[in-house]
């Protein structure tokens, strides 16, 4: 019982409300040995009052900063307590009138500061006009309740304030749809602002402001990270707005038990989109176990013209896309059968030492192309992982016109660049990094390679943080990739692929094609007759694979298997039934033509002063019948144009575009 009393009493003195009580206190012991020992000398009493002149100034002037009510009460509060001392020094401390004053003045000043103190910790934020540490916040928010958890941390360029919510009443979903609002008042871009939940305790977050854009200047990709190393390795891809390097991952990880990823990289035109996925290729390609194979039906050497010696195969037209797609599906069968039968569940550094079979990433430029004429690619992103392939699909918009929704729900990570419209954002981003304040919409195509990184292995808390890919070059390119080997695929790989890959085009060092210097060109257009005829091979090609997989072979002639000729006519029937007449059939126009038809329609729009068109506007029931052709080829030629540019661009609203007025030039 005793040493409970004497805690309780040791805390009740040390309580900050028993300050000002023991300051008054000490008076007591201060003044009666003040007189004792100077009370009759005249420089000691002289010196006493010089000094507290002196700390009663010093008082008023350690007290700039803070408010005005504050500093005049502490400055008051001094000078009293040191003139009694100089008083009591030369009357003593017992005189009557000391005594009184020191008793009732003493109370009232301690008082004072115990009623401050109190006030202090009861205060309104909004009442105070948004001057008090929460103020800007709750002002913000409106009437929700927000509270510094901590001191903030300040660093240059950067302050990190840890902040409390109140339960039931704001949640960081809710402070990030005000981070406008906070922007406004605090004076900076909405973009340099983060509010960063706590995944254990939903009461908190943690609000990120970085005022200073320091991306401004891009930074030269400095070479690869680790050449010759495992594609393991992280691949360096940029620099964070706060210096650190961003980096990603492509395959499993044993240890961390880390996802094998594929990638969505999503920005406009002139995002520097290609660029940035360049610069990730560049990394992959300086790794002694990875190899790239490539497409883009768009851009075509503009985009490859580097790397063309270097990738083991590539492929600048849709047909050739198409082929090598198609062929990945029987690549991803044997090389997952073949590691399984190895004791792999997912491709490891060790299956490439002991089987020789190579990490492969597949880069699909433009990927919209594809997707808006039917290529299926649900199947090579949902299989492909465990049998050690990643795939980058690039394209400017995700939207469900441009991309399947079971392929965007396949892509674990996101390299997203500049975008045009909050709609864009929501498609490319998940809603918590788009809580968290990542705002791609803000820099559309006028900040050139500003992107956020989405993608396992990355610490969360960067997922809103902006980065700049390096800045890198053709010469960089060329000039690192010519001194690293040149791994080649695995005899189970190369077999899968087929003809496809085996009659693939084949770049070699010493035709390698610069910006600078184009010493080898390819034919990367077709003619319609030319895809034509490459759309049926495909066709024919999975047809006979098909049935293959159904009959199966008869390699002993044992008779178990029928022996079938594909190319047998069919007998015609012993019997026809008729249900009614059959519609006269329309002829279909070719793609010339109905491309042609198609052009006279939009300037025939715009002599009728038109804004948006769409698909239905070339309907049947309308103009359309002058096109002859099926709705989803109208559908793609107006994609294909909006695309270029010139002639429609994209809206928002899926299947709706805005119809362009181009002045062309006086030849």
């Amino acid at each position: 019982m005793a040493d409970s009393q004497k805690a309780g009493l040791l805390k009740a003195a040390t309580h900050p409300r028993m300050r000002p009580w023991l300051t008054v206190a000490a008076e007591i012991p201060a003044t009666f040995a003040a007189h004792h020992y100077w009370g009759e000398s005249v420089p000691a009493a002289i010196g006493l009052t010089v000094a507290a002149g002196a700390l009663t100034a010093a008082t008023w002037w350690a007290g700039e900063g803070t408010r005005p009510g504050r500093r005049l009460h502490a400055t008051l509060s001094t000078g009293v307590g040191t003139s009694y001392l100089v008083i009591g020094t030369v009357t003593g401390p017992f005189d009557p009138t000391m005594a009184s004053t020191l008793v009732i003045g003493g109370a009232v000043a301690a008082g004072s500061w115990n009623i401050r103190q109190a006030l202090r910790v009861n205060v309104d934020p909004q009442k105070e006009g948004g001057n008090a540490e929460t103020g800007i916040l709750v002002k913000a928010i409106g009437d929700a309740k927000v509270a510094l958890r901590g001191k903030p941390k300040v660093e240059p360029n950067k302050v990190t304030a840890p902040l409390q919510l109140s339960a039931g009443q704001v949640t960081s979903d809710d402070l990030g749809n005000r981070i406008k609002h906070i922007a406004g008042e605090l004076g900076v871009s909405p973009n340099s602002i983060r509010i960063v939940p706590d995944p254990d305790d939903a009461a908190r977050a943690t609000l990120v402001v970085v005022p200073k854009d320091e991306l401004k200047v891009p930074t030269v990709w400095p070479g690869p990270s680790n050449p010759g190393g495992s594609i393991t390795d992280p691949i360096a891809i940029g620099i964070y707005e706060d210096g650190q390097v961003a980096v990603l991952w492509f395959p499993f990880d044993e240890h961390s038990k880390r996802n094998g990823t594929h990638f969505l990289a999503a920005g406009m035109n002139g995002s520097a989109k290609s660029t940035g996925i360049s610069v990730a290729m560049t990394e992959v390609l300086t790794k002694c176990d990875a190899v790239v194979w490539a497409v883009d039906p768009s851009k075509g050497q503009q985009t490859f013209a580097p790397f063309l010696p270097h990738l083991d195969w590539v492929e600048m037209t849709e047909a050739g896309g198409n082929q090598m797609i198609d062929a990945l599906s029987q690549v991803i069968t044997a090389r997952a059968d073949h590691l399984g039968r190895h004791g792999y569940k997912n491709w490891t550094p060790g299956a490439f030492e002991k089987l020789g079979m190579p990490y492969m990433v597949v880069w699909i430029e433009e990927a919209a192309k594809f997707f808006r004429n039917g290529t299926e690619m649900e199947g090579l992103v949902m299989e492909a992982r465990s049998a050690g392939i990643s795939v980058i699909i690039s394209l400017q918009r995700p939207s469900a016109t441009s991309m399947p929704t079971d392929v965007r729900e396949q892509l674990g990570g996101v390299l997203c660049f500049g975008v045009k419209g909050s709609t864009t954002a929501d498609m490319a981003l998940p809603d918590d990094v788009r809580d968290a304040g990542a705002r791609p919409e803000a820099w559309e195509n006028r900040k050139p390679g500003y992107a956020y990184l989405v993608a396992p292995g990355v610490d969360e808390d960067r997922y809103a943080t902006p980065l700049r890919t390096y800045l890198i070059d053709d010469d960089q390119i060329g000039g690192t990739l010519a001194v690293m080997p040149r791994p080649s695929v695995d005899p189970v790989t190369a077999a899968a692929a087929g003809d496809a890959y085996a009659n693939r085009t084949r770049y070699d060092a010493d035709t390698t094609v610069t910006s600078a210097d184009i010493t080898r060109q390819e034919s990367v257009v077709m003619s319609a007759e030319e895809n034509e005829l490459a759309e049926r091979q495909l066709l024919e090609q999975q047809v006979d694979r098909e049935i293959e997989a159904a009959v199966g072979d008869d390699p002993d002639d044992d008779g178990f298997v029928p022996d079938v000729d594909a190319d047998q006519e069919i007998a015609p029937p012993a019997e026809t039934w008729l249900f009614g007449q059959a519609q006269a059939p329309v002829e279909e126009k070719s793609p010339e033509a109905g491309m042609a038809a198609l052009m006279v329609m939009l300037d025939e729009f715009r002599s009728e002063e038109r804004e948006f068109v769409g698909p239905k506007d070339f309907g049947p029931f309308g103009k359309g019948e002058r096109i002859g052709r099926a709705r989803s080829w109208v559908s793609g030629a107006l994609g294909d144009l909006s695309d270029g540019g010139i002639h429609l661009s994209e809206t928002d609203q899926a299947g709706v575009y805005r119809l362009l007025y181009p002045e062309f030039a006086e030849v």
